[in-house]
């Protein structure tokens, strides 16, 4: 008996692996390249090892390259991505006959290439062709074709045979090549410039657009479109054709009749206004187009609204915020062009200050005063030492004894004061007093106000409060009418801006700031008195950016002695005679200014919400302080503020 089982299972074998041998045959000669931060010249060579092709590098060629491939690729397909990384990084690889150089792309064009080597030129390969030009200008073509050609490659026209020399790569050379065969016409096509006299060139073209689609339509048969086409000229009202002769005569003839004076002598539109002001913009078209009317006519002036030379008038109605506008169509659609460029959104401008002064004041006073007095004789004589420079005075002691009622101590210390009046007249007293005072007083305030660009906005926290303008007092038979005259002025915070904002994003600032409080009481004056501080500058900051206006720092040290002479040198003893006052005054003030550009609707949006968050936090803070609960749910939506009903509206009380 024969055993089978062996050669059976050996075919069994054979036909399963047949399928994978030809897959393996299918996959062989393909690569994937994957690399990261790999060395250029490592690069090359791993190149290289998988297409067979010799390199020369230049020195200059360094750098790491990254190259990520999910595909495999085949030998050619790996050199036309080994051109692409090497393009990106300013390198290019130059086949010889022997080596293929790689150098810098700016070298590039002075050395010459053999293509000998490859089936089909790679796309990222850099060569030079001649591009030959039949029909148009080549001279005419360069400085069309130019912005295509890389900075690194080479485009230039040759008089003589009429054709371009070209270095980039094969695949932009193609593109170029093809550009040059669209705009290579034959000499039959020819350009012509008519000039209209009554129609307008903007309505002219949509009508001839109609009247000839073959021509000049969008599905023109056999690309008509591309060879004939009819182009608006709108500053000069003329047309230009492009095209053979017969589509010229064509359109010269259609042109004769539709070029006819208007019926109604000109057309009346209405143009709604979204941003700006109806107002404004009449008197500038008025001016505008007075000045071309002017052009126009040689010269002449303008009616009231409008133009009597042209024809054209603008209204405003600015109950609706539009323009009535009436003209030509020329002057219409000038028109059309200043609004759309005018009636545009304008940004907002959020201007937030700082306004800090920390003030410090100290001052201790010292001094002993003694008075003698004798009433027994025909004159008073008295004996004793008075100054003024502390507190109280000793006749106020000496009045108090005499009249036997209670002196107020000083304020801020200790005031000890003694006296008596005998039977005999003799009066007598001593006043100590020692007295120390200290202020401190750190004040912040923040205005903050939103602005349109380059408009003027103010605001003001602070009082009205009443000056003493005039007094006087009328007696006439018997009679006495006094009267004062009161003038109320703000006393406060006063913060006025105009902020004009830049193209780059810059911000210039007209600021007045005023900071202006009602001072404490001054002896000696007759009506109240103010302390004020005023900034007037402009300055320039960018999109939230934080500058300072300015400020004062100043401080101001005072020693006011009194003593008497001789008495109130000696040595500790001296001090029963003597007063001294040491004053002390620190004022510092900085005023902090920050713009920030709100060019719409997100921007204001995120302003506000910033505000209000700011709003609920301060709310949260006096209910803590306050001891009452904070656990009020969530910050509620910014429109609760509008209804006082709501809950959520109360919870910001």
């Amino acid at each position: 008996m024969i055993n089978l089982r062996v050669p059976f299972l050996k075919v069994v074998m054979l036909l399963v692996l047949m399928p994978l041998v030809a897959t393996a045959q299918q996959q062989e000669g393909t690569w994937r390249l994957n690399l990261k931060d790999a060395d250029i010249r490592a690069f090359v060579t791993q190149v290289a090892d998988i297409t067979g092709y010799s390199f020369v590098v230049d020195p200059r060629v360094k750098g790491k390259v990254t190259v990520l491939s999910s595909a495999p690729m085949n030998k050619d397909e790996i050199y036309d991505l080994f051109l692409a990384v090497l393009q990106v990084h300013g390198f290019t690889a130059i086949p010889g006959k022997e080596v293929i150089k790689i150098v810098q792309q700016v070298d590039a064009k002075q050395s010459a290439e053999s293509l000998d080597r490859f089936a089909e030129t790679p796309s990222e390969q850099l060569i030079t062709r001649v591009i030959q030009v039949d029909n148009a200008n080549a001279l005419e073509l360069v400085p069309i074709l130019r912005p295509l050609v890389a900075k690194y490659g080479h485009l230039a026209g040759v008089a003589a045979a009429n054709a371009l020399i070209v270095s980039d790569h094969s695949a932009n050379i193609d593109r170029i090549e093809g550009i040059v065969r669209e705009l290579d016409s034959p000499s039959k096509y020819e350009v012509e410039v008519i000039q209209l006299d009554e129609a307008w060139v903007g309505d002219l073209v949509p009508l001839l657009q109609e009247l000839a689609p073959d021509e000049l339509g969008e599905g023109g048969a056999g690309g008509a479109a591309r060879k004939y086409s009819v182009t608006a000229d709108e500053r000069s009202n003329r047309l230009i054709l492009r095209g053979d002769e017969t589509f010229r005569n064509k359109m010269r003839s259609l042109i004769a009749q539709l070029d006819q004076p208007s019926a109604t002598g000109g057309t009346t539109k209405v143009i709604r206004l979204g941003h700006a002001d109806a107002k404004n913009l009449t008197e500038i078209l008025t001016g505008v187009m007075g000045e071309l009317a002017k052009e126009t006519a040689g010269g002449g002036g303008t009616s009231a609204g409008g133009s009597r030379d042209t024809g054209f008038s603008v209204f405003a109605d600015e109950g609706l915020n539009a323009l009535v506008v009436r003209g030509e169509p020329s002057m219409m659609q000038e028109v059309d062009m200043i609004v759309s460029q005018l009636d545009i959104r304008r940004a907002q401008v959020l201007i937030e200050a700082a306004i800090v002064e920390i003030s410090d004041d100290l001052g201790q006073d010292l001094g002993v005063q003694i008075a003698l007095g004798d009433e027994s004789g025909s004159s008073t004589p008295v004996v004793g030492s008075n100054f003024n420079n502390v507190g109280r005075s000793l006749g106020d002691v000496i009045g108090a004894i005499l009249s036997d009622s209670v002196i107020t101590p000083a304020t801020g210390g200790l005031t000890l004061g003694a006296g008596e009046r005998d039977r005999d007249g003799i009066t007598w007293g001593v006043l100590l007093q020692a007295l120390s005072t200290s202020t401190a007083a750190n004040l912040l305030s923040t205005p903050s106000i939103i602005t349109l660009d380059n408009q003027e906005s103010e605001i003001i926290v602070g009082q009205n409060v009443p000056f003493r303008t005039g007094e006087t007092t009328n007696t006439s038979a018997g009679l006495t009418n006094p009267f004062t005259t009161i003038e109320r002025r703000d006393i406060g915070l006063t913060l006025k801006v105009t902020p004009t904002i830049s193209d780059d994003g810059l911000v210039r600032l007209i600021v007045e700031q005023t900071t202006e409080d009602v001072a404490d009481s001054i002896e000696d004056a007759s009506d109240i008195v103010t302390n004020k501080r005023e900034i007037k500058t402009t300055v320039l900051a960018d999109d939230g950016e934080t500058i300072v206006l300015g400020g004062l720092i100043r401080e101001d040290y005072r020693v006011n002695k009194s003593k008497v002479p001789l008495l109130g040198d000696i040595p500790y003893l001296g001090r029963l005679f003597s007063s001294e006052s040491r004053t002390m005054i620190k004022r510092n003030l900085l005023v902090f200014l920050r713009p920030t550009i709100l060019f719409n609707k997100g921007d204001s949006v995120a302003a506000t919400d910033e505000k209000y968050r700011g709003l609920w936090e301060v709310n949260l803070g006096i209910r803590e302080k306050l001891g009452l609960p904070t656990d009020i749910g969530e910050q509620p939506g910014i429109d609760t503020l509008f209804r006082p009903d709501s809950g959520a509206a109360r919870g910001i009380e």
